[in-house]
């Protein structure tokens, strides 16, 4: 079973040759990150954050910094490359925790200790680099514009992401994939809470198709006796 699972990317690219790329259908950019990983635990073949350049092309995709925002902090590790890394480390580890957590969450299961713990730490720090903004008539709590060029932004922003679905009614209704070749998560929003794949047209119609070939199959023989 785990010699097949290491080629679990291929099961939401468009073919086993096709690049890495990252899919956003888990509803929230914490549960996005967790899907980052095709097969727990990540191994290169499984993994598609590598570096800090992938988690900077990963947060402009998911909307957590625009381009230009990208392109400033890809300077700033391309000068400061070990505090990247160090960084990025940090988001490495902080991905596996949301794991933990939603998992938990979605299973019943007692949550860790060391992965709350994990995402306080950072939430805290994210906390540290925010302030109160008014816009119009509104207020919000976002990061501080003056680390616009920090490269924690994507962390931070990831914390404060996880904290906000963590302390919300949400929470509740993040699943893992139906298919047992997917480990992929999301928040169910459908009607009556009832999805069970993370994108119907990947695994949701894998399943069909090996539903009915088990009917043909199962009739096929009945014809032959």
């Amino acid at each position: 079973m785990q010699a097949e699972n290491t080629t679990r990317a291929s099961a939401h690219d468009p073919s086993p040759d096709a690049p890495p790329r990252f899919g956003f259908i888990g509803g929230d950019p914490s549960v996005d990150l967790a899907n980052t990983v095709d097969w727990w635990p990540p191994t290169v073949e499984t993994d598609r954050l590598h570096s800090y350049d992938d988690l900077l092309d990963w947060s402009e995709q998911a909307g957590l910094i625009d381009r230009d925002h990208a392109e400033t902090l890809r300077r700033e590790a391309s000068i400061r490359v070990e505090d990247a890394e160090r960084v990025f480390r940090r988001a490495y580890a902080l991905r596996e925790r949301f794991r933990r957590v939603f998992v938990a969450a979605a299973s019943g299961e007692s949550q860790d200790p060391k992965a709350i713990e994990g995402i306080t730490t950072e939430a805290r720090r994210a906390a540290a680099h925010s302030r109160l903004v008014h816009r119009g008539e509104d207020f919000r709590w976002a990061l501080d514009e003056a680390d616009h060029a920090r490269l924690d932004w994507p962390v931070w922003a990831l914390a404060r992401a996880a904290l906000a679905l963590l302390t919300s009614e949400s929470l509740r209704y993040v699943r893992e994939c139906a298919n047992d070749d997917c480990q992929w998560m999301f928040i169910d929003r459908s009607r009556n809470h009832s999805r069970r794949w993370c994108d119907m047209a990947v695994c949701g119609n894998r399943a069909k198709a090996r539903r009915n070939y088990a009917r043909q199959k199962t009739r096929h023989r009945g014809e032959a006796d």
